[in-house]
């Protein structure tokens, strides 16, 4: 039975997990709304810093990514560090 944290089971064709989680009360056999979807654990760490060019990615160009701990200027999240 699922706290809602529980990572869902079923890897993609590739063997990529998928970043869903079978939500609160539900049997990992029951699974999750919506589909998979399938991502390596690199793309999903840039996507939860928050700390890459949206547009660009949207746009299907190569977009930039950092750390937040390498956060800069030129960054939308930036807020002002010194």
């Amino acid at each position: 039975m699922s706290d809602g944290t529980m990572p869902c089971p079923v890897p993609s064709p590739d063997g990529l997990p998928c970043t869903k989680t079978i939500p609160d009360g539900w049997t990992a056999e029951e699974g999750h709304g919506g589909g998979h979807f399938w991502m390596s654990p690199e793309g999903t760490a840039i996507l939860d810093s928050g700390h890459y060019d949206v547009v660009a990615l949207i746009s299907g160009r190569p977009a930039e990514h950092h750390d937040p701990e390498d956060c800069h200027p030129g960054c939308p999240r930036w807020r002002g560090r010194q």
